[in-house]
């Protein structure tokens, strides 16, 4: 299911690339206190707002990814102005295209270039070089993938965030969101030194094929096969990368069954609603995780204890 949310994403935002409602203010200068150029200018960039399709389908997937532990500050664009951001970006649709012909013909539906989304984090003062020239150095990661560029797949916003550390006191970071071609890729286990790809066969690598929590990019592919588009600023609670995600404890159960039970608690208006939300999960308009904190919202914790609590047990014995 997430990766039926991941490609959602990826098709809606690469039909958005264009004819975008758009203001150059930055709002990331509240961060920046003496006076200068803004934000957005200063580094070439161009601030969404809400209501632009790219800015809202950008917010949806923060805000499925993180929930309300943090607060979204700003979307902006890659505006691609100067002459080496033009560059990097003629460069990167090149090595598409080249990635594309190289898999032409490949047996297993695996698909050409495969270009997906991606975050990384990135350090205020390493921004500006990184959008004009490209990531110059090794990534301050801790080297268990080999040498290369770390990036999250664009479900795995809290991943990243988890691995960044905050700008400052205040908890501000960085994160960009990007193009990554990812060709063929391989499996690249915990430990590996590895710095290339393995053969000329493959493009990059994964630490799972089915359900990739981290694409790999090596240090001889990270220019050219790593497009940076969007800039999302967000603001983390004080030692949110400590903090341990609370993992429920409850017999699991399917929604169905939930409904059905609640049905028998609540009124119809409201299991009406419920199943409304339920339709646009399995439909993917919204997230799993939407869905439960709707569902939540609704009922309340104390109802869903009890009912998980008398007929989840009942369900996992079946």
């Amino acid at each position: 299911m997430d990766y039926a949310r991941t490609e959602l994403f990826q098709a809606s935002l690469d039909s958005e690339q264009e004819g975008s409602t758009i203001s150059e203010s930055g709002s990331c200068d509240a961060y920046d206190h003496q006076p200068r150029p803004s934000f957005a200018d200063e580094h070439g960039l161009i601030e969404l707002l809400e209501g632009d399709r790219a800015y809202d389908l950008i917010y949806r997937n923060c805000k499925s990814g993180l929930g309300d532990q943090c607060q979204l500050l700003s979307i902006l664009r890659n505006g691609f102005r100067t002459i080496g951001a033009r560059a990097k970006l003629k460069s990167f649709q090149v090595f598409q295209e080249a990635v594309e012909m190289k898999h032409v013909g490949d047996e297993g539906g695996g698909g050409g270039s495969r270009v997906k989304y991606g975050w990384c984090a990135v350090t205020k003062t390493e921004l500006k070089s990184v959008l004009e020239y490209g990531f110059s150095q090794p990534r301050n990661n801790d080297g268990s993938y080999g040498r290369g560029l770390y990036l999250s797949p664009d479900n795995a916003l809290l991943e990243c965030v988890k691995d960044s550390a905050p700008e400052s006191e205040d908890g501000m970071r960085f994160l960009l969101l990007s193009r990554v071609i990812l060709g063929k890729s391989e499996v690249v286990p915990r430990g590996s030194t590895q710095s290339c790809p393995s053969s000329p066969e493959f493009d990059s690598g994964v630490d799972d094929l089915a359900s990739p929590k981290k694409y790999i990019v090596w240090s001889t592919h990270v220019n050219t096969h790593v497009l940076p588009e969007f800039l999302v600023c967000v603001k983390t609670p004080f030692n949110f990368n400590n903090r341990s995600p609370r993992r429920s404890r409850s017999p699991w159960m399917p929604f169905p069954v939930l409904i059905k039970a609640l049905s028998k608690f609540l009124p119809p208006s409201q299991i009406s609603i419920i199943q409304k939300h339920y339709r646009d999960q399995q439909n993917m308009r919204i997230s799993r995780s939407e869905l439960i904190q709707r569902v939540r919202r609704i009922t309340g914790d104390k109802l869903l204890v009890h009912i998980i609590k008398a007929v989840g047990h009942k369900v996992q014995q079946h």
